[in-house]
């Protein structure tokens, strides 16, 4: 194992010596071993690396958190490792921000490792990731909806955000196996958190329920996806090379905040292209922001639309408007509370929806079903009655609901209220439309347009999916 981690950083120069390095530390089978393998090379082969250990207690587990922390600490005196604890109340942060626990743990435990990095003038964060984890990442991004770069996996390398630091992860060639018989070995009695058990977590039915059965398919499975990745990954590089080039022939202006194309120029190019600039540009201009192919898919139909100008606000202040033959897209300098998002939906179809997390299935029923019994993120509606193409939105200020018994509806505003649903979600509550019109306001309310009747001949039945960052909202 030493040999061949080592082998891995000398020949792919994931670190060189004297270098400053954090190592996220969480007292698990995968990062304990990765904080034994660097310090234990160290110590070997004399690299003179500074290992700085940082590990947070996120507040979750209680009694059980505080026990990973010292098991942690101990581990980082054995082996002469300086260590860092934290603790946050990552709870309260949710309550804060709206984000769900995985997405808040990460935010907060990133933000600490650049704070240790910038402290010591660190320049890599060495992080546990291994084989089942870029299988898992690989598998989750396919299901969830994703492009050719989403599919390449983790890199073995890349820069942090916000920092002058590079992530790195030495072990991405390593299977969990490998590293608990290596923990094993070393006579290591690592931490095992309880949550990882938990089927609530989406990942982990991939890594509990499917993985397993993909063993008894091929039990080579894990390599044949990593291969698979990696010739993606080179086939992905060759196509941002060609759009990179194109993009040089269809600018007409590049600015710091803001880039201006040629419409025409852009549309002769080949999709695929396409959709490789529009990120080249958004990366370009907002580098803060993560692009998901919601957010290009979501570009390329308004930039393909018939009207003469149109505009479109995404993350990051970022704008995105057509006229006059030309393309612009800049950052409006101006940082909304939530930015609007509005995505066409398939139908029928599954359409995943990356800024409210969430999944909307859309199928067509051969008959009526007991609509007595449908939970409130589920409607069937009278499919020839809908006054428009369905889209999933955000609200917006007027927005009403039309509602059974009623001339004039409510606004969406009191029927939040009244619902008492959480003030810190009700901008990133997702609302179904048909057309302008919200027709279900979900885990609240279906609007009364396109009821089924006696006459009704097609039934759209729509179940909107929540993820994990919504069970505390729903629960």
């Amino acid at each position: 194992m030493l040999a061949d981690v080592r082998n891995e950083i000398e020949s792919e120069k994931l670190l060189i010596p004297g270098e400053a390095v954090v190592v996220g530390v969480s007292g698990g089978n995968d990062s304990t071993a990765l904080l034994h393998i660097l310090a234990t090379l160290n110590e070997n082969y004399h690299y003179g690396w500074k290992l700085h250990a940082v590990h947070v207690n996120h507040m979750f587990r209680g009694e059980e958190a505080k026990q990973d922390a010292r098991y942690a600490e101990e581990l980082c005196k054995r082996l002469g490792v300086t260590f860092h604890l934290f603790e946050y109340d990552v709870p309260a942060y949710m309550e804060q921000t709206g984000l769900g626990g995985q997405e808040a743990s990460r935010e907060i435990r990133y933000r600490l490792y650049r704070e240790v990095g910038t402290k010591y003038n660190a320049t890599k964060l060495a992080v546990a990731h291994h084989a089942d984890d870029q299988v898992e990442t690989i598998l989750f991004r396919f299901v969830r909806g994703t492009r050719l770069h989403g599919l390449s996996g983790m890199a073995k390398r890349r820069p942090l955000e916000e920092s002058n630091m590079e992530l790195i992860r030495p072990l991405l060639h390593k299977t969990r196996k490998e590293l608990e018989a290596y923990c094993l070995e070393n006579e290591l009695e690592p931490r095992e958190d309880s949550s990882n058990r938990s089927r609530k977590y989406t990942r982990n039915l991939l890594r509990l329920d499917v993985m397993p059965l993909l063993a008894k398919v091929n039990d080579r499975y894990r390599e044949h996806i990593i291969e698979a990745a990696a010739a993606i990954g080179q086939d992905e590089a060759f196509l941002v090379k060609l759009a990179r080039e194109h993009l040089e022939q269809v600018t007409m202006e590049t600015k710091q905040d803001a880039i201006v194309i040629d419409k025409d120029k852009f549309q002769t190019c080949d999709v695929a292209l396409q959709r490789r600039m529009i990120t080249l540009i958004l990366s370009y201009l907002s580098k803060q922001t993560e692009w998901s192919s919601q957010h290009v898919e979501t570009v390329l139909h308004m930039l393909g639309g018939s009207r003469p100008s149109a505009e479109l606000h995404l993350p990051g202040q970022m704008v995105v408007s057509r006229m006059y033959g030309r393309i612009l897209f800049r950052c409006s300098g101006r940082e909304d509370r939530i930015h609007t998002y509005c995505y066409e939906l398939a139908v029928p179809g599954t359409t995943w929806i990356d800024e409210s997390k969430a999944t909307v299935h859309i199928t067509y029923l051969e008959g009526p079903m007991d609509l007595e019994r449908l939970p409130k993120n589920e409607a069937v509606f009278d499919a020839d009655h809908l006054p428009g193409a369905l889209y999933l939105r955000n609200r917006k200020p007027g927005d009403r609901l039309t509602l059974f018994g009623s001339a004039d509806g409510k606004k969406l505003k009191d029927l939040l209220i009244d619902a008492k649903f959480p003030r810190v979600w009700r901008d990133k509550l997702p609302l179904l439309t048909a057309g302008d019109e919200v027709i279900l306001v979900p885990g609240v309310r279906r609007s009364a347009v396109a009821p089924v009747s006696e006459q009704t001949r097609r039934f759209l039945h729509v179940r909107i999916e929540f993820g994990e960052d919504w069970r505390e909202v729903f629960s």
